[in-house]
C-alpha cells in the first residue's frame, strides 16, 4: 500500500491569541507528535464554538498546525469517529493507541522506530480485551478528567484516583515481557539461563513496560506531568516514588516541553489517596484467576440452576431455525474469486462453511437494504470477507469497514485496491469511537461483547441490524454496557450476574451431536440471544432470531436480524 501524506484532527477551542483548550486525549496526541518530529504528518485543530467539558489549556502549540473551522470539515470520513483521529488516503484511524502508532509508523524519525516496541506490537490490542491498552487510552484519561472536574467546583477535598496506585503497583512487579532473557542479557551483560525463573532476573521498570521505552510512556507521561504538576505542594513523589522515578526518567529523555495553564489547588485541601484496587498486573489478566472463574461458570450444577431459573419465569426462549431473506437469490459464480472464500488457501471444508455462513448474512443484508442507497457498516470486519461482498453485490450502497486489527485492515485494503471497489471506506477504530451515521450494522462472529455493542450502536443510530454472535463465554460487563441486556431479564430477581455468566459459558458448549452437551449449549445460546432480543424489541424492532443455512456452516449459527419499525 503506497501511503500518502496524512492528516492528524483534534478538537481545540480558541481561548485568545495563541492560546487553546484542547481535549485530555488530544494531549497526549500532540506530545507523541511533538516527539516524533515528523515532516510526513500534517497537524489541523478544528475549531469549535464552544469550550470542551473538560479539557486543558495550551499556552503555545510547539508543534507546525493548521487551523480549519467546523463548518469546513472535509474529507467527510474525517467525521466518522471521536477525535483525534488520523485520515491516510481512504482510510480513517481512530482512538489514542492506534493515532499513536500511526504516527510513529508515518514518521520519517528513525530515532522513535523502537517505540513500538518488541515485534512491533507494543498497544496494538484494543481496550476491551487488554488491560494495559485499556489503562492507557481510557482509565488515565478518564482519572485526569475527574480530578480536573473536583479542582473546577471548588470542592474541600481531592481523591487521587486509583490509577496512580495501579500504576505504582504495576511498577513494583516483576517485568513480564516476550524477549526477557535477552533483554535481561543485554542489560546485565552476563549470560542467564534458560532455568531460571523470569521473576528471579531481576530487571527494572526503568519505563512502563520494563528496561526499555515504549509508546506507552509517551502516551502517559502528560497525563502523569499534569497529575505532579498540580498536585505538587502535596510531595506525591513521596506517595508515589517509582512512578516519580518513572516521570524523572522521561523529563531526563525528552526536552519537549508542555507549556499547559492549569488550574491551581489550595494546600487546604484534603488530599486522599485511592488505594482501593485489585492488585493486578496492568501487562494482562491474571489468567490463573481467569480459568478459576470459568471452571465454576462451567460446572454443570451452576448452569442447571440458571436454566431453571429461567424455566420458571415467563420468558419465552424460541428460535424459529429458518433464515431472514431464504427467498434472495445468490449464485457465488456471480461473484469475483477475491471474493469467494474457495478461491483462497482455506482447507476445501472450511472455505465451504465459509462461503454458507456469507451467503447467509448476504441474503439477509440484500432483503433489508432492498433498492435503497444506504451506508453499511461492517464490525468488527477482519479482512472484510462480508462488507467487500456487500459492497459488490450493493454497488449503490456505502461500505465502511470498522477493525481494530491494523494487520486485517492492510488485507482488506489490498482487496479493495484489486477489485477497484469505490463504495468501500476503512475505518480502524474501536466500535466506541466510531460516530457516522448509518441505515445497517453487520456482524459476522462477533465475540463476546462485541455483538452486543453493535447492536447498542444499531439502536443508538436507529439503524437496522444482521449479527450473527460468536464466543459467547466472553461475555462480561465492561465501561459501556451491563449484562443482562433487557428489562425482562433484570427482573429476574434470582437470575445473578453469576447465573448469567453460566449461561453464556454454557453456550459454547456446542460441540458434535454426539456429545451430551451440545443440546444443552445451544439451548444456552438461545437464552443469552433471547435476551438480546428483548432488548432491541424495547426499542421499537421487530427482531427474527434464526440460523444461518444450513445450520451445519458453524456451531454459532444463531442469527438476529433487527428492523426497526419507527424512525426517530
Amino acid at each position: 500500500m503506497s501511503w500518502e501524506k496524512s492528516t492528524i484532527y483534534i478538537k481545540a477551542y480558541k481561548e485568545d491569541s495563541d492560546c487553546y483548550s484542547i481535549s485530555i486525549e488530544s494531549l497526549s496526541i500532540i506530545y507523541v507528535f511533538a516527539v516524533c518530529e515528523s515532516e510526513h504528518l500534517e497537524l489541523k485543530l478544528k475549531l469549535i464554538s464552544s469550550p470542551l467539558d473538560v479539557c486543558i489549556k495550551l499556552d503555545t502549540i510547539n508543534v507546525k498546525y493548521s487551523v480549519i473551522d467546523v463548518e469546513n470539515i472535509l474529507p467527510k470520513l474525517s467525521t466518522y469517529c471521536t477525535w483525534p483521529i488520523i485520515t491516510v488516503n481512504n482510510n480513517v484511524i481512530a482512538g489514542v493507541s492506534s493515532v499513536a502508532r500511526k504516527i510513529i509508523q508515518q514518521s520519517n524519525n528513525t530515532k522513535v522506530e523502537y517505540l513500538l516496541g518488541f515485534r512491533g506490537n507494543c498497544l496494538m490490542a484494543c481496550s476491551e480485551v487488554s488491560v494495559w491498552t485499556m489503562f492507557c487510552e481510557i482509565d488515565m484519561p478518564q482519572s485526569l478528567k475527574q480530578l480536573l472536574r473536583d479542582i473546577a467546583t471548588n470542592a474541600n477535598s481531592i481523591i487521587i484516583p486509583n490509577c496512580l496506585s495501579r500504576f505504582e503497583y504495576h511498577l513494583s512487579q516483576p517485568v513480564k515481557i516476550h524477549n526477557i532473557y535477552k533483554v535481561a542479557r543485554n542489560e546485565n551483560n552476563k549470560k542467564f539461563s534458560m532455568d531460571i525463573p523470569k521473576d528471579a532476573l531481576n530487571l527494572a521498570h526503568k519505563y512502563a513496560e520494563g528496561p526499555a521505552m515504549t509508546i506507552s510512556d509517551i502516551i502517559l507521561f502528560p497525563y502523569f506531568h499534569i497529575f505532579f504538576k498540580i498536585l505538587d505542594i502535596y510531595n506525591l513523589q513521596k506517595k508515589f516514588p517509582l512512578t516519580h522515578n518513572w516521570y524523572k526518567n522521561l523529563l531526563y529523555e525528552f526536552r519537549h516541553q508542555l507549556d499547559l495553564i492549569l488550574p491551581s489547588v489550595s494546600n487546604q485541601l484534603d488530599i486522599i489517596v485511592d488505594g482501593s484496587f485489585t492488585k493486578q498486573s496492568l501487562y494482562k489478566s491474571d489468567m490463573s484467576q481467569y480459568k478459576m472463574e470459568k471452571k465454576s461458570f462451567t460446572k454443570q450444577t451452576n448452569i442447571e440452576r440458571a436454566l431453571q431459573i429461567i424455566s420458571s419465569s415467563n420468558i419465552s426462549v424460541m428460535n424459529s431455525n429458518s433464515l431472514y431473506g431464504s427467498d434472495i437469490g445468490f449464485c457465488w459464480n456471480n461473484v469475483p474469486l477475491e471474493l469467494n472464500p474457495r478461491g483462497g488457501s482455506l482447507p476445501e471444508m472450511r472455505a465451504d462453511r465459509k462461503c454458507e455462513q456469507l451467503e447467509s448474512m448476504a441474503k439477509s443484508c440484500i432483503k433489508i437494504v432492498g433498492n435503497s442507497v444506504s451506508t453499511i457498516v461492517d464490525f468488527c470486519s477482519g479482512s472484510g470477507h462480508l462488507g467487500l461482498l456487500l459492497a459488490y453485490l450493493l454497488p449503490k450502497c456505502h461500505v465502511i469497514l470498522v477493525e481494530n486489527k491494523e494487520k486485517s485492515l492492510l488485507r482488506a485494503t489490498e482487496r479493495i485496491e484489486i477489485l477497484d471497489l469505490k463504495n468501500v471506506t476503512v475505518v480502524q477504530s474501536n466500535l466506541d469511537y466510531f460516530s457516522a451515521d448509518f441505515q445497517l450494522g453487520v456482524s459476522l462472529h462477533a465475540c463476546g461483547t462485541a455483538t452486543d455493542l453493535v447492536m447498542q450502536m444499531c439502536v443508538k443510530k436507529n439503524a437496522n441490524f444482521v449479527c450473527c454472535p460468536c464466543c459467547y463465554g466472553g461475555i462480561q460487563t465492561c465501561h459501556l454496557l451491563d449484562f443482562p441486556r433487557s428489562r425482562s431479564f433484570l427482573s429476574l430477581k434470582q437470575l445473578t450476574y453469576k447465573d448469567y455468566l453460566s449461561l453464556a459459558h454454557g453456550a459454547d458448549q456446542t460441540h458434535d451431536d454426539e456429545n451430551a452437551k451440545t443440546k444443552q449449549g445451544y439451548l444456552c445460546m438461545d437464552i443469552i440471544d433471547t435476551d438480546r432480543k428483548l432488548y432491541a424489541e424495547a426499542f421499537d424492532y421487530i427482531i427474527f432470531l434464526g440460523k444461518l443455512q444450513p445450520v451445519t456452516c458453524t456451531n454459532k449459527n444463531n442469527m438476529l436480524v433487527g428492523i426497526k419499525t419507527i424512525q426517530e
